[in-house]
């Protein structure tokens, strides 16, 4: 990341030590291999311990200031991993406290130290790694119920003693080690060690290589490669900026060498790396919260999710080949491409991990982090039968071992945002169970909505991302779901559309100007301007928008409801969808002018709104568009053939 020190020395050694000791732990004590070692631990205790670890990478590879990459370690760095590590490490050494507290109730003076000490840690290990803004939310909500007592009216709260402080943020399954932190530590650990060694070994080359042989000669080829591959790379790494850089290094040289411009280019692969967030099966992590929060299993996210990822790429697909065909793009020779044929026939075994991990978890039903751990162990094991043929790390035992610590700790360092942004999301979730916040909140934003669905909606959206240029994917999806997904759900929405729709419009902002942290790396690859990029981006990704809004209305699009209502959602949206992107893109059978343009796009978007006059107005107007854009291009054909002859 680009906070993280340029470590070197005895930092980067302690580094990667604790980051293999973090896996070897977790790894340990999700296979239940530890009682074979001698060691008992409850669920908390682990979750303590692993915290504690990860304080210590978290402190020496994060300095205290942004951009300050080659800042030397401070004393204050030491003081806040002494705080981070002896918070967490009380837990897990005196993890018999809590069951003594769930007899008495209370807390000593010494675990009130404790908490408060364990809190400054997370709020600065959240600030470094996650963001000033999700720091200052936890901060305020903590403050809040030690003086919220002072405040009036709608933000005042109940009197909290220093011994209940220390009882709901230390002590209670409700705070800091609070189901956030134990999905964290117990289920995205073993896909982000998955994701890790995905993108380090053949595996990532392989998928790129097919996608690029199987799309390199269709018009505008590299662009659709961009599309396969980001969304199977991306699903498995769940990370925009990782995915843009890993295939947009040989996407973007592509577009530009084929015709398109170096923004167009960059906005493609961004929108579709962004897009591997939303695909299942990993979904940038945001599934297995999502899952644990509503109490559904975590198959049942990917089912109903599937529909609208594969909608977003669609439209992506359609503005991209259009595009294609307004330049005259053409696709790559055939002898310039990989073999599609011999990438599948000598590589086949490459796809086995993903086959694993969807066979386990559709067909087994095992719980989820067994998945992820079951999915790991065929990745390593396939990259040892790589390194046995000089595929990997040149064969030799010391680049298997440097290869295999490079892995771990590329996992760990992307462990380590999840790690605090949870355990800062356990401050908020502790902070508003106990003083009726989150209840008061939703009273408030559904008097502002009154009884119009649409405004909470737009509120909601307009929340989502205003909090998502501040935050990383993973903590603004926890704080959103803790503070306005009740409110959605009590007006209605259903409530796997409700944590859908935050997720999506929280994510918009990587490819929304003026942040548009996608653009801006791919812009660096493409050598366009980013806010151009950015711009293009945010036209191919008009799904993101708009396909939110679609499965709140029509829960069918998440395979909600009678096949009939399920069919007319897809129809809904996939019909309008490819008007839309035709609208947006300016060309169907000739280029558009404005009106034409204007027409398609407002067409479409009247068939999505729901009621049956605007399905009618919507349909009728999309036949005329479509019988005036006929017409208009057989009579330029026609005038074009007369010139010829």
């Amino acid at each position: 990341m680009a906070r993280e020190r340029m470590e070197k020395g005895w930092v980067r050694i302690i580094v990667r030590a604790v980051s293999v000791v973090i896996a070897l732990f977790s790894l340990s004590y999700l296979s239940n291999l530890l009682p074979y070692l001698g060691f008992y631990m409850s669920e908390v205790s682990y979750c303590g311990a692993l915290l504690a670890l990860t304080f210590i990478v978290t402190f020496l590879l994060y300095p205290a200031r942004r951009g300050a990459k080659g800042a030397p370690i401070r004393w204050y760095d030491f003081l806040f991993l002494l705080m981070g590590v002896s918070g967490s490490s009380y837990i897990a050494l005196f993890s018999d406290r809590l069951e003594q507290f769930l007899v008495t109730g209370t807390a000593t003076m010494l675990e009130f130290v404790m908490c408060v000490v364990l809190v400054v840690a997370v709020l600065e290990g959240t600030r470094r790694t996650a963001g000033t803004a999700m720091a200052l939310i936890a901060a305020l909500f903590f403050l809040h119920l030690i003086f919220g007592r002072y405040l009036p009216g709608f933000l005042g709260s109940p009197p909290v003693s220093l011994d209940r402080v220390a009882v709901i943020f230390y002590l209670s399954p409700s705070g800091i080690f609070s189901l956030p932190v134990v999905v964290t530590f117990t289920v995205v650990i073993a896909f982000i060690l998955f994701g890790a060694f995905i993108e380090k070994s053949p595996t990532g080359t392989f998928i790129i290589d097919a996608a690029y042989s199987l799309t390199g000669r269709w018009t505008g080829g590299p662009a659709k490669t961009a599309i396969i591959a980001s969304a199977a790379l991306g699903t498995m790494t769940g990370a925009t900026a990782a995915n843009v850089v890993t295939t947009g290094s040989f996407t973007i040289p592509l577009m530009k060498r084929v015709g398109y411009t170096a923004e167009f280019a960059g906005a493609v692969e961004c929108v579709a790396s962004n897009g591997g967030q939303i695909m299942p099966p990993v979904m940038g992590l945001i599934a297995f919260f999502m899952a644990e929060i509503l109490g559904v299993s975590y198959w049942s996210v990917c089912v109903a999710a599937l529909v609208p990822a594969l909608l977003y790429y669609f439209v992506l697909y359609v503005q991209i080949h259009f595009e294609a065909v307004r330049l005259k793009l053409r696709g790559l020779p055939r002898e310039q491409l990989p073999s599609l044929k011999d990438s599948v026939t000598k590589n086949w075994y490459y796809l086995l991990p993903a086959l694993l991990l969807i066979y386990l978890l559709a067909v087994k039903d095992l719980p989820v982090q067994l998945c992820g751990l079951y999915a790991l162990l065929s990745v390593v094991l396939i990259s040892f039968i790589d390194w046995f043929r000089g595929r990997v790390a040149g064969g030799t035992w010391k680049g298997l071992g440097t290869w295999m610590a490079d892995c771990i700790e590329t996992g760990t360092r992307s462990l380590i945002v999840p790690a605090m942004a949870t355990a800062s999301a356990g401050i908020i979730l502790g902070s508003i169970e106990n003083t009726g916040f989150g209840f008061r909140l939703s009273t408030v934003i559904i008097d502002l909505a009154g009884d119009s669905l649409l405004i909470l909606l737009l509120i909601t959206a307009v929340t989502a991302f205003i909090l998502g240029m501040g935050m990383t994917s993973t903590p603004c999806y926890l704080v959103l779901a803790v503070l306005v997904a009740p409110t959605m759900i009590k007006f209605g929405v259903n409530p796997l559309g409700a944590h859908l729709f935050l997720f999506y419009w929280g994510i918009a902002s990587f490819i929304t100007p003026p942040v548009a942290v996608a653009a801006y790396i791919a812009a660096g690859i493409s050598g366009g301007n980013p806010f151009k990029t950015g711009l293009i981006a945010s036209r191919l990704g008009v799904c993101n928008y708009i396909v939110p809004f679609m499965f709140v209305y029509f829960p069918g699009l998440l395979r909600q409801g009678s096949t009939t209502d399920i069919f007319l959602a897809l129809a809904r949206m996939a019909i309008p969808g490819f008007f839309l992107a035709v609208g947006l893109e300016g060309y169907f059978l000739k280029k558009m002018r404005w009106f034409e343009r204007l027409f398609f796009v407002g067409a479409a978007i009247a068939i999505m709104v729901p009621g049956w006059f605007t399905d009618v107005a919507g349909v009728v107007a999309v036949a005329l568009a479509v019988a005036w854009h006929y017409r208009s291009a057989m009579r330029l054909r026609g005038l074009a053939a007369t010139e010829q002859s």
